[in-house]
């Protein structure tokens, strides 16, 4: 059965209520109407409940279970974090680089993954490696396997990069890592939702993602996932009170790790925002992973061959197993011709010298046609 697009986007305010032609799902995805009705329910329980924290805590717990779910993992398998920095942070925590000092990146990732590492160059010994991707857009298997060596601690890496698109073989990657003895963290964050992921059948050490972006569930919230057996040869250095067994033994002096990935945890999780994430994650359950990804290329092909129709160079890889949700068309003064779409209601974000599209599901050709249409108008080609 196919998706009913249609019912889909009156469920969304921000298209049905105010009209957006929405592709900048890789900043920022709308609201759906499920959010905002689980935002009230946490208000409310806030409201009339004497004591909300079970309730509240009942409700991260329903998150996990859902994240977990989404990746093919066990919920004791996932933490609840703030952020995908937090996360790599946490992990980072728990190595060490006296005998293997090396950590592999690319130069497509988020700033957050070098910013980091530098800083661990700098305070901690590590050896960052960054692999150069050959066409801009992606960076294939044998690039990574080629920085890996017997030093390798750690390759560190987006599954779908964020300013070209391009979705790398994880499983390719992690069996290259492994064959020298190091660990995958694959940052998933411009992946889960609209790519399917299978975190045992992929071999995947470590990953982290948050719900703003595809998984329609907003800031303030994300999660770390740890292989199950990866998780005991870990012990945290940024231990909080939710990441220890007892977590209410506040007078024991040398708590124990919790088992499991909540040793990652740290304080207070975020109740309010476990709601809304819960919320929008159930709708992409709902839908269907594998029926958004046959959807989202259909998308971005569109995308592709109308930006070069036009007379736009595009900066994604054109092979659908290479390319996530982002199409990146390069033009002059990029900030200035997305400032212009926003005015007009098409949503969209610049990145890596161009404008990036990134569709979801509830995305037509119609918003396509009129997203790439009014850029022609505005945008000058490089």
């Amino acid at each position: 059965m196919g998706i009913d697009v249609d019912a889909w986007r009156e469920r969304i305010p921000a298209i049905s209520e105010h009209g957006r032609v929405h592709l900048n799902n890789c900043s920022a995805s709308p609201l759906p109407e499920r959010g905002r009705e689980a935002r009230r329910e946490c208000e409310r329980v806030w409201i009339e409940e004497p004591n909300p924290w079970e309730t509240w805590l009942a409700k991260v717990d329903e998150a996990k279970e859902r994240f977990a779910g989404l990746i093919n993992a066990d919920t004791d398998e996932i933490a609840v974090v703030s952020c995908a920095t937090e996360a790599l942070s946490q992990v980072a925590s728990a190595l060490s680089y006296d005998e293997r000092d090396q950590v592999v990146t690319t130069d497509l990732e988020f700033p957050t993954v070098p910013q980091f590492f530098r800083a661990q160059e700098r305070k901690r010994g590590a050896d960052l490696q960054v692999v150069s991707a050959a066409d801009g857009r992606r960076v294939g298997v044998n690039a990574y396997a080629e920085a890996i060596s017997e030093r390798t601690k750690l390759v560190c890496t987006a599954h779908a990069h964020s300013f070209t698109g391009g979705l790398i073989d994880a499983g390719g990657v992690a069996d290259a890592v492994h064959e020298d003895g190091g660990y995958l963290f694959l940052d998933a964050y411009q992946s889960i939702g609209v790519v399917p992921i299978d975190v045992a059948a992929q071999n995947i050490d470590m990953l982290t993602a948050g719900t703003l972006k595809f998984l329609l569930g907003g800031p303030g919230i994300a999660f770390l996932y740890v292989d199950d057996d990866v998780v005991a040869e870990l012990e945290p250095a940024n231990l909080g009170w939710f990441g220890v067994d007892d977590v209410f033994g506040f007078e024991t002096e040398a708590p124990e790790y919790a088992p499991g990935a909540r040793r990652f945890e740290m304080g207070t999780p975020p109740a309010p925002n476990a709601y809304q994430a819960s919320a929008g994650m159930s709708v992409i359950e709902e839908v269907g992973v594998d029926s958004i990804r046959e959807r989202v290329l259909e998308r971005t092909a569109e995308l592709l061959v109308g930006a070069e129709e036009r007379g736009f160079a595009v900066r994604t890889p054109r092979t659908d197993a290479h390319r996530g949700a982002v199409v990146n068309v390069q033009v002059a003064e990029p900030a200035a011709a997305a400032e212009s779409l926003l005015a007009d209601g098409i949503c969209v974000s610049t990145r890596a010298g161009g404008v990036r599209f990134s569709p979801h599901f509830y995305t037509t050709e119609a918003d396509v046609v009129t997203a790439l249409d009014a850029l022609a108008a505005v945008a000058t080609p490089v």
